[in-house]
């Protein structure tokens, strides 16, 4: 099968003229390495997350296989303090939560399979309320993070090829915004492959900076946008260093893409700090096998105008990040052990 010729973006002056391969720390002025601190923790209360965010004092581990679907730490002191959110297919119960998000100290998941949004409050008790987003053939939600109690962006299947959707609290459609980036001005691919090719793996919100950053787990690419007008966003700033390759396998029934041995694998997921979009970046391409426990051992920071400061070498791979008031969160594995760890980076040493 004949791949597709790779260009690379010439957005960006290569280092040598003899290295092929561009890579997105190259945009950094600045690089540091960092160690983390080991954080104690109830490690044995980590199921099989694929998922975990930072709320009002509690991290929480989302759970794809095993009910309930969320686990939640005490963060200070590292101790389970409960579970919710059970699985099934009835009211209050739930199938797979994709994304993660948080808006006025409620935690906000998003099941993929029901097309719901739910804020959970966790207090006491858990308090939880829905949001059921409209859906179609031709629009269908994958991932969604909340801007605020108001709005929420979307992305997934969008039939006038775009990579986002906005979503008001009634969970009506308001409008599309963001255009797919293109290695090659003459490929013409629907919206269906552009859907499956690049979606992301960070989508994170500033509400003080209005702004909204999208980190792209194919390729190497970053996009931020300016929701201050956010019935119209605007493109502020994107980096591209390469792109998703893939080869479209759609079928007139099912849309599909298969990714190819040398795609590069970029963020695999971002975390917002007063000063910073922090992405945890891998850089390279996926394992041949033992994938699940493939991370990122870069941090990437940008500031909220989406141009590059900093970019951060890490002791080890991690597979997740999340970030506190005072911390960046790490999860990854130990390599003597393969149990889980969970490390930090205080903010001020950023």
């Amino acid at each position: 099968m004949k791949h597709l010729l790779y260009i690379l973006s010439l957005l960006f002056a290569c280092s040598s003229c003899v290295n092929t391969t561009v890579s997105m720390c190259d945009l950094f002025p600045e690089s540091a390495t960092m160690q983390c601190k080991e954080k104690v923790f109830d490690i044995d209360s980590i199921r099989k997350p694929v998922d975990m965010y930072y709320v009002d004092g509690k991290l929480y581990m989302i759970d794809m296989y095993s009910s309930p679907l969320v686990t939640a730490f005490d963060w200070e002191t590292g101790k389970y303090v409960g579970s919710f959110a059970n699985r099934g297919q009835g009211p209050d119960e739930y199938l797979w939560f994709s994304t993660a998000s948080s808006f006025n100290n409620k935690l906000g998941l998003y099941d993929t399979n029901k097309k719901e949004f739910v804020w959970f409050s966790f207090r006491d008790t858990i308090h939880s309320s829905s949001i059921k987003l409209a859906y179609s053939d031709t629009m269908f939600p994958f991932k969604v993070t909340a801007l605020s109690d108001d709005y929420f962006v979307a992305t997934g299947l969008i039939e006038e090829n775009k990579r986002f959707v906005l979503y008001n609290k009634n969970g009506e459609k308001v409008s599309v915004f963001g255009d797919y980036p293109k290695e090659n001005p003459d490929a013409d691919y629907g919206f269906q492959a552009n859907a499956f090719a690049y979606q992301p793996t960070g989508m994170v919100y500033n509400p003080e900076k209005r702004v909204f950053a999208v980190g792209g787990r194919d390729g190497q690419i970053v996009s931020f946008y300016d929701m201050s007008d956010v019935t119209h966003p605007k493109l502020l700033k994107e980096h591209i260093a390469s792109y998703p390759r893939f080869h479209d396998e759609s079928t007139g029934k099912y849309a599909s893409v298969r990714f190819l041995s040398d795609n590069i694998a970029g963020f695999m997921g971002m975390a917002v700090t007063e000063k910073y979009c922090v992405g945890l970046f891998r850089g390279k391409p996926d394992p041949e096998d033992n994938i699940e426990s493939m991370g990122g051992d870069k941090l990437l920071l940008f500031d909220w105008d989406g141009t590059p400061v900093k970019y951060v070498q890490l002791p080890q791979e991690y597979r997740m990040i999340a970030s506190s008031e005072r911390q960046i969160i790490l999860l990854g594995f130990d390599s003597g052990t393969s149990e889980y760890i969970i490390h930090t980076i205080d903010i001020c040493n950023l």
